[in-house]
């Protein structure tokens, strides 16, 4: 299967970003994490058989130096629904599986992204549900309904369990993942780091470590 990844990032400096994490670790140091996380993420993406994209918020930051490692497209407008359905739709137009994850699951393994993968072959749908009651990973090789993005409730307990209920067949379901929010995802997060990880990973544990 062909399959495209868009990983959804704001513009440091341009868009607020991790303002939860920023409440209790400061601006400079959130702001490093969330560098550090998207390196970690890059690493990862790169020894996958993927099509990373850049699903980037904000139209005029496409040509930004961050977003050079893969190929770039704008989110659209709107809330988080429309925007992963933007983006969702236009790269299933020329895959034949989209993959959209977040910025803030550094753990997130190549494994585990060759699991959502191998699973599309058997199912249309793939969810990686985050312990927030989120998901870190959502993909697919059919259209969803705008509807189904429309009324799925965002940064929500129970997001995940409201979209899946409206998909139209049951998608395979990942093991849970943290997505850092605050300061205590951290550690938590760490504790879910697979065991041989990229150079970038290891900077990211070894700067936890020093906090």
């Amino acid at each position: 299967m062909k399959i495209a990844i868009a990983i959804f990032v704001k513009t440091p400096n341009v868009s607020p970003l991790k303002t939860r994490l920023a409440a209790s670790l400061g601006k400079k140091k959130s702001l490093h994490f969330y560098k550090l996380s998207l390196n970690s993420i890059v690493s990862t993406l790169k020894q996958t058989e993927t099509n990373p994209y850049w699903a980037v918020a904000e139209k005029e930051c496409l040509d930004n130096p961050l977003w050079s490692d893969f190929n770039r497209l704008h989110t659209g407008e709107g809330d988080l629904g429309d925007r992963q359905s933007h983006v969702y739709h236009e790269l299933l137009n020329t895959y034949d599986g989209v993959i959209l994850i977040g910025a803030d699951a550094p753990q997130l393994s190549v494994e585990k992204i060759d699991e959502a993968i191998d699973s599309l072959k058997s199912h249309d749908y793939v969810i990686g549900p985050a312990t927030d009651g989120g998901y870190y990973l959502l993909a697919g090789k059919r259209s969803i309904p705008d509807q189904v993005w429309a009324t799925t409730p965002w940064s929500d307990v129970k997001t995940k369990e409201i979209l899946v209920a409206q998909l139209d067949s049951k998608p395979y379901e990942l093991d849970a993942l943290t997505d850092v929010d605050t300061e205590s995802d951290l550690k938590i997060m760490l504790s879910e780091m697979p065991q041989s990880l990229n150079e970038n990973q290891i900077k990211l544990k070894e700067w936890i470590g020093e906090l």
